[in-house]
């Protein structure tokens, strides 16, 4: 069992930064082992759970959303992926510290640990999805757009944009399901706001529609959602497909940082009194 302090005194903070990282990669590996045990198709599902879903929404609303993009469907799973990866390490998150609270209660350790583990093991599948999508987009332009060695290389420099889109992601992640988290230890009602308003969040977000169709008076009002310019941003880096109001991404990040530093602010406060509330 993985103790912060020994009997001895306060660790090195070096040993002390190592212990946690070991006790976060173990807690990761468990969560991504758990989800595929026993599961037939094992590591698969994190391709053929986007794919079932880019399948039904795009059968639904092709016929309902004039979208003008060229692949309808590719541009739905693009946008599913980092969507995916967001709403179920919210809602996973959000009671992770009542379900753990055996281990809470038993043991000294580093209580964000919970939470980062299971975004971590949501990340290690995002990443994976993200690579196979990579994969076909490059096969496509060399085999059906023969794009040339220097156009192909542009393409490719363009995707080192997911760097710091993926990052953006996890951080704005970290900072709700800290929060959100952190006050469902307290005030239970929170597990159910957050479930109810995932659905919502999700087609207040440009996933199965353009910002384009919305009159522009609109468009600040949806940039207050940070998943906004997430999603566009992922479009952009692998299909081309401009953002509606770039300037508005300003708006975006900025309620990222708030809501990163809301995250880390009431955790901080109110994890040391998790024992009397779980």
């Amino acid at each position: 069992m993985f103790v912060l302090t020994s009997v001895v005194g306060p660790l090195p903070i070096s040993d002390r930064h190592r212990h946690w990282l070991e006790f976060l990669l173990a807690m990761t590996r468990k969560e991504v082992n758990v989800r595929y045990k026993h599961a037939a198709f094992g590591f698969a599902w994190i391709v053929i759970n986007p794919l079932l879903q880019m399948v039904i929404l795009g059968i639904v609303f092709r016929f309902f959303v004039p979208v003008q993009v060229d692949n309808y469907f590719l541009f739905l799973f693009t946008g599913l992926l980092p969507w995916m990866f967001f709403s179920l390490s919210v809602s996973k998150n959000t009671p992770a510290y009542v379900f753990e609270r055996n281990l809470i209660q038993k043991a000294k350790f580093p209580r964000e640990a919970i939470v980062l583990s299971i975004i971590l093991a949501n990340l290690f599948h995002l990443l994976i999805a993200l690579g196979l999508l990579a994969l076909a987009l490059v096969a496509d332009k060399v085999v059906f757009e023969q794009y040339s060695a220097l156009r192909l290389l542009g393409y490719l420099a363009r995707m080192l944009w997911l760097v710091p889109l993926v990052a953006w992601l996890s951080l704005l992640t970290s900072g709700l399901s800290l929060l959100t988290s952190t006050l469902n230890v307290r005030f239970r009602d929170v597990n159910f706001i957050v479930q109810a308003a995932m659905p919502l969040w999700f087609y207040a977000t440009p996933i199965v529609y353009t910002l384009d169709l919305l009159p522009s008076l609109l468009h600040p009002l949806f940039y207050l959602n940070p998943m906004t310019a997430v999603i566009e941003g992922f479009h952009w880096t692998l299909l081309r497909i401009p953002p509606a109001s770039p300037q508005l991404g300003v708006l975006s990040v900025a309620v990222s940082a708030v809501i990163l530093w809301a995250g880390l602010t009431v955790f901080r406060r109110e994890s040391p009194t998790f024992d009397d509330w779980i």
